[in-house]
């Protein structure tokens, strides 16, 4: 069991990975004048968050 400590030290660095990431990547990024259908709404979880989650399900070993 990952105790809950450690699941909020992996999701405070990967919140910070996620915002450094994301403004590297909004500024590296090509433009395009194609027009390409995107999501209007916002996800009701963060990129951490999934992150995070999945971190924790690869750590966590399960029995089956």
């Amino acid at each position: 069991m990952i105790s809950d400590a450690k699941i909020i030290k992996i999701f405070c660095n990967l919140d910070d990975f996620t915002k450094k990431f994301d403004a590297v990547l909004i500024k590296n990024s090509i433009t395009s004048d194609l027009k390409i259908k995107t999501r209007k709404r916002k996800s009701k979880m963060s990129k951490s968050e999934v992150m995070t989650i999945k971190v924790i399900f690869i750590l966590n070993p399960t029995k089956t």
